[in-house]
């Protein structure tokens, strides 16, 4: 029930009933905290290509994938159904970097760094709809970004050897 290959994201469920990890041998497997037992795998997650990252929604009813594809996909646990595929990240169809996809505070929006122009893609996430890139200022590829978990904020690391803070103010 191993990886064929490098694990390149690990991530605990909310309720701390099981946790996701995400491999360059293209699986994504969900494993049992108390037994230590893998009980699930979705196979060729990202159509072959690696698995960059694995995230959680609050209610660890759903989990985010990022593929080295640049595509960003939204499974149901219940069901290991892929319901929602975010695409149009990734100018250029494939990326270099491995780079994660994320929810915001509130779960309405999937946040992904695009490489190839170091903006952020981000999404409705229920309708999947795409919003205008936004510029994150960095001069290389973004290897990490995180959210809050409670306030519209962000922060994000770069090969350029910055760290960046995010923080959108209410526009009413």
């Amino acid at each position: 029930h191993h990886h064929k290959k490098q694990v390149n994201s690990i991530k605990f469920s909310p309720n701390g009933k099981y946790f996701a990890s995400g491999s360059a041998d293209g699986t994504v497997k969900l494993w049992d905290t108390v037994s230590n037992r893998c009980f699930n795998t979705f196979l060729a997650a990202h159509d072959g290509s690696e698995v960059c990252s694995v995230a959680f929604t609050r209610n660890s009813k759903y989990l985010l994938t990022a593929g080295l594809d640049s595509s960003i996909k939204l499974w149901e646990l219940a069901s290991s159904r892929c319901l929602i595929q975010y695409t149009g990240a990734g100018t250029t169809g494939k990326q270099e970097h491995h780079a994660q996809a994320i929810l915001n505070h509130t779960e309405d929006y999937v946040m992904f760094p695009d490489e190839a122009t170091t903006s952020l893609c981000t999404w409705h996430s229920r309708s999947a709809n795409r919003c205008n890139l936004m510029s994150l200022g960095h001069n290389g590829a973004v290897r990490y970004i995180v959210h809050s978990g409670t306030a519209p904020a962000f922060l994000t690391c770069s090969d350029d050897y910055r760290a960046r803070f995010w923080y959108r103010r209410n526009t009413h």
